[in-house]
């Protein structure tokens, strides 16, 4: 009984000095005070936060998937899902993607690309060279798609609504 009375003392002695801590700089929500209204800069004024001599340009290394065996467009609650199902060169590759390019005419055009692996692989069966990825359209873009094609390096698939 004595301890918990000591343990309820000591908690409601500490919550007392919180009232005085509450208004200081040691509380971490004080430590940039409430927000304020600022005026908006014009374009000519603002500056990027990147300069444009320091821009990097990223490299895909990836190359296109051989062929492409099947392509399946699923309706989702938040768009669409496209599944690919590719055949690879040889064993090995990785990092498979399938890759924006831009819609045409209500046609969104995808590449199916993947990274080649770094040691010299066997060229194996079909089933041990299949690869996969997928897409997700949201459904604010899946509004102005009406066909979806898919690349590869030697035949392309296309699926439609």
């Amino acid at each position: 009984m004595l301890r918990a009375t000591l343990l309820g003392t000591a908690v409601l002695l500490t919550l007392s000095g919180c009232a005085r801590i509450s208004e200081s700089r040691l509380n971490p929500f004080n430590w940039f005070g409430s927000s304020t209204e600022a005026a908006v800069t014009e374009p000519a004024e603002r500056r990027p936060l990147v300069p444009e001599s320091r821009r990097n340009v990223e490299v895909d290394g990836r190359i296109l998937v051989d062929s492409i065996t099947s392509l399946n467009v699923d309706r989702a609650p938040s768009g669409a899902i496209v599944r690919v199902v590719g055949v690879a060169p040889t064993q090995g590759f990785f990092n498979a993607e399938l890759v924006n390019r831009g819609v045409e005419n209500g046609v969104l055009i995808l590449e199916f690309r993947a990274q080649a692996p770094n040691r010299l692989e066997v060229p194996g069966t079909t089933r041990s060279r299949q690869i996969s990825a997928a897409y997700v359209i949201d459904s604010i873009d899946l509004s102005g798609i009406r066909t979806v094609r898919v690349q590869a390096a030697t035949n392309a698939r296309t699926s439609g609504r």
